[in-house]
């Protein structure tokens, strides 16, 4: 990574704190909430307590639906009481929240290009606006637990949760556009094609050959979007002019098709080299070297393979693979918030590295995400202690937790504690040498909370 006077600049930025973090988090996520009262009770799970929940559950790798329900029941949730609700009522609100934790993903995503102004890597391809990949992933098979799965076969489509189309920025390395689908087997081009919807002319893209279709070139081109693609060996072209040939090294511009009723309408440009006797051949359309030469064709393709690693965390470090229900309004809900929770991880990752002096990807984001978990559960379980304030009075304060304490074996207590709440009950049953060690914890995590924010 380049490291020029704008880099040094924004090195110096200011990084914002863990309690700046919270009360942006929490002010931005009240558009979540409807401004206008309705008429009735009031709801005991509001939209920002049920998605501050399902963030939370997402940082200890979600867990299941009736953690989710015992957490809303036995734990204060920011500056959320405990709430008694039964578990069918947290099931309920989950298959409606698809829309609210979408917006809480757009909001945080805000938040971070805020964050990020002057992180970019520049070096990459300078003259186009933005550099992004293109890619789609298929989520993993659900259990057949609807009645409408219980009589297909174990291999099929059908079981497949669905899929994710997404443009990731490569120099900020956030994710710009995520599309989710329920069918998981479909042509990537036609949903491609949605995400294409307001880009800025002069952007670079990054994909694969599976989107290989000379229509499909045509169309980038007249959207004056520069585009960089794979070679596949069965798509026939005929050579135009040749720019540079010689040791095992082929720059030409070509036409894609040989017959005139299916070449493309405007030419391309093929590079093939070897390396380790590997035949490397690529597609694009920016025709003149000087603008984009082999080699930058060579390491800007390489650079398609961030989005690979971006679905790898969503699927092996946020448990994206280990899903709460097969039902498709509770499975977005899932993905949107390991989304958010991946933009957050991203942009802590291009921050440390800026700090430092390094590539982002000398930033370990296993590492990050492990630390990141600890230093939230340190914190989170520092507002199970009494005296800690954050709990609203009323029906909903911690007086009242007492009667979610059922949670833990699934129905309700008959009997109230003699000092009220489950939280004061818990601290009290702890030895002295337990709440030592958990202060000593604590105190030892702080350096961590501090650094990353």
């Amino acid at each position: 990574m380049t490291h020029d006077s704008a880099n040094e600049q924004a090195r110096q930025l200011p990084m914002p704190s863990l309690h700046q973090v919270e009360e942006y988090v929490l002010q931005q996520s009240q558009a979540l909430v409807p401004v206008g009262r309705r008429r009735g009770k009031p709801a005991t799970l509001t939209a920002l307590h049920l998605c501050l929940g399902i963030v939370l559950c997402g940082l200890e790798g979600f867990g299941s639906q009736l953690k989710l329900w015992r957490r809303f029941c036995l734990e204060p949730i920011g500056p959320f009481a405990p709430v008694c609700v039964v578990d069918q009522a947290v099931y309920n609100r989950l298959a409606r929240a698809a829309g609210a934790m979408r917006a809480f993903f757009e909001q945080v995503s805000g938040w971070m290009a805020e964050q990020l102004v002057g992180l970019e890597d520049r070096s990459l391809a300078p003259w186009a606006r933005q550099v992004l990949a293109l890619d789609e992933s298929t989520l993993d098979a659900v259990g057949r637990w609807l009645p409408e799965l219980r009589s297909v076969l174990p291999g099929d489509p059908r079981l497949l949760a669905g899929r994710i189309s997404a443009l990731f920025d490569v120099r900020r390395q956030q994710w710009v556009r995520v599309e989710l689908w329920q069918e998981a087997v479909a042509n990537c081009k036609q949903q491609a094609r949605l995400l294409l919807e307001g880009l800025q002319q002069g952007t670079l893209l990054l994909f694969d050959r599976g989107y290989l279709s000379f229509p499909w070139f045509d169309e980038l081109t007249e959207r004056n979007l520069w585009w960089i693609s794979r070679y596949a060996n069965h798509a026939t072209m005929q050579v135009r002019h040749i720019l540079y040939q010689g040791d095992g090294v082929l720059d030409a511009i070509v036409w894609l098709g040989i017959y005139r009723a299916d070449r493309a309408r405007y030419p391309v440009r093929l590079v093939q080299f070897y390396q380790h006797g590997r035949l490397h051949r690529y597609l694009t359309n920016v025709l003149d070297p000087q603008q984009l030469s082999l080699a930058d064709i060579a390491r800007l393709y390489a650079r398609r393979w961030d989005i690979e690693l971006a679905f790898c965390l969503l699927k092996e470090h946020l448990q994206v693979s280990q899903l709460w229900s097969a039902k498709w309004e509770v499975v977005q809900v899932q993905i949107w918030c390991a989304l958010l929770l991946a933009q957050v991880f991203h942009g802590l990752q291009v921050q440390l590295a800026a700090q430092e002096g390094v590539d982002p990807f000398e930033v370990s984001i296993d590492l990050l995400v492990e630390v990141v978990a600890a230093a939230a559960a340190a914190w989170y379980r520092s507002l199970a202690f009494p005296g800690t304030g954050g709990a609203r009075g009323g029906p909903h304060s911690a007086q009242y937790a007492h009667r979610g304490a059922g949670a833990v074996c699934g129905r309700h207590l008959d009997h109230a504690s003699a000092t009220g709440g489950v939280a004061a009950t818990r601290h009290r049953a702890l030895r002295p040498a337990q709440l030592r060690a958990r202060a000593q914890a604590q105190d030892e995590e702080s350096w961590v909370i501090d650094g990353l924010f």
